[in-house]
């Protein structure tokens, strides 16, 4: 799911621009991510060479192979990133 949202219309006079303020924010982000890692995994001799049914296989039994996902050691994509929510933490 992608949100798109419009920015509101700011003041971009040099005096508005200068001024800055830090605050703490709360920030929700959904990624997509690619993983690639290798993984050596028992399967059934009969699907070893039909790539579809090797895929459908790994896909319905992803307890053979998830352990071995690292994901810091994995080659990792990010195909998209969505800032979901934001919010100013206010503190006391």
């Amino acid at each position: 799911m992608t949100t798109t949202r419009t920015p509101a219309p700011c003041d971009t006079a040099p005096e508005a621009t200068a001024k800055t303020v830090t605050v703490t924010v709360e920030l929700t982000v959904t990624e997509d991510v690619t993983y690639e890692f290798r993984s050596e995994i028992d399967i059934p001799a009969g699907i070893a060479a039909d790539p579809d049914e090797l895929h459908d296989y790994l896909s319905e039994n992803e307890d053979v192979w998830l352990d071995d996902l690292d994901p810091v050691g994995a080659v990792l994509y990010i195909n998209e990133r969505h800032l979901d929510q934001a919010a100013i933490v206010l503190t006391a």
